[in-house]
């Protein structure tokens, strides 16, 4: 039978798995939406209850000790379970039904919602989607996302599972206003010794062969984490940039001469908690074929 104090040995389990989570009291707390005076007592009576320290001060801040590691593994898997009961409670999993929520990098988002969405949603109108853009990352902040895409190899998250993986080759690709005033280069060493590159951050990391060329170039002029601002750069006719092959058919001139063997990798994950679900296959499934086109 419960009482107030399982009730706050509860809470107590809960802000353990807060506090691994996000290694931080002060993020812990602001995550869970109560102070960090009422986390230390919901902490203070589950030590009194388990006869355990669970908290120890490494100097830079408080840190978990091995048996309270040993425990929020066994609370995350009751919360994943709980997870799996909520979702099934509210959606119907043997149904197109429900709404599924995808994080994704803003620069591949936008490229694949230009596509054949409207088809999808008059076959399932009982489907919505929920986009969580990112800036390139390849860490899940929010792992209650149903599916997750990134570009390069995604770190190890043991809440998700991965289901697709694709190499997009890439080419180096000019304004025609570029060419016109300075000519196509004639080969990689022409292009690093005379031309002008523009990088999207993180490409050097995400796309092979690239970081060689960057290297090697005599003017890298313009860099951003903006995937829109590089392509308004490269359009405008400021220099030459890498992008997938697709944009061949955007009014950019291809740079075919160029020996330019670069891919970018997608893969794309599923998190296990909610995998089975017709929905969230639907969906992957969806994506799976949008990122073939590419």
């Amino acid at each position: 039978m419960f009482n107030k104090k399982k009730v706050l040995n509860i809470n107590g389990l809960l802000t353990l798995a807060a506090i691994n989570k996000y290694q931080s009291k002060r993020k812990a707390a602001n995550a869970m939406g109560i102070s960090v005076d009422t986390m230390n007592r919901y902490l203070a009576t589950l030590e009194a209850s388990l006869g355990l320290t669970l908290l120890q001060n490494s100097g830079k801040g408080y840190i978990l000790t091995s048996q309270a590691k040993s425990i929020t593994d066994v609370v995350d898997i009751a919360q994943n379970l709980l997870e799996a009961v909520c979702r099934k409670g509210s959606r119907n999993g043997t149904e197109h039904k429900g709404q599924v929520r995808i994080l994704m990098p803003l620069t591949l988002s936008s490229m694949l919602q230009r596509r054949d969405l409207n088809d999808f949603f008059e076959r399932y109108p009982d489907i919505r989607i929920t986009s969580v853009c990112t800036f390139g990352t390849n860490s899940i902040e929010d792992e209650s996302v149903d599916l997750a895409g990134f570009i390069g190899q995604p770190a190890n998250f043991d809440k998700f599972s991965e289901i697709y993986e694709k190499e997009i080759p890439c080419g180096l690709f000019a304004a025609p206003s570029y060419i016109h005033r300075y000519g196509r280069p004639k080969d990689l060493k022409d292009l690093c010794a005379n031309h002008r590159l523009v990088n999207k951050i993180g490409s050097e990391k995400t796309v092979s062969g690239w970081k060689e060329i960057l290297d090697n170039s005599n003017s890298v002029c313009f860099q951003s984490n903006s995937p829109f601002s590089l392509l308004r750069i490269v359009r405008n006719g400021a220099g030459i940039g890498l992008m997938p092959l697709h944009f061949k058919n955007n009014g950019f001139v291809h740079l075919e001469n160029i020996d330019c063997r670069s891919n970018l990798s997608f893969h794309l994950l599923v998190n296990k908690s909610s995998e089975k679900l017709l929905c969230v296959q639907t969906v992957a499934n969806y994506y799976k074929r949008l990122i073939e086109k590419l």
